[in-house]
């Protein structure tokens, strides 16, 4: 068993190959958490979601590597 853990990357497909059990889609490269070219209040309401759903994957059960959601 042991300590559950999400991934959030910008490249799924690389985490997933690398047997990552949980991975959440992130937005690009350089900001996987956000994007500053959007407005302050969009990027911080990005932020939040792709943590939501890092916590959310966190309490999914999964048998192999899975993408838990996007943003």
């Amino acid at each position: 068993m042991g300590i559950p853990v999400a991934v959030i990357s910008a490249l799924p497909p690389l985490a997933i190959q690398a047997g990552a059990n949980r991975v959440v889609q992130g937005v690009k490269i350089e900001h996987v958490c956000g994007d500053p070219a959007l407005p302050p209040e969009a990027d911080r309401a990005l932020r939040r979601r792709i943590v939501e759903q890092a916590l959310k994957a966190l309490g999914t059960a999964v048998e192999r590597p899975t993408l838990v959601g996007t943003a």
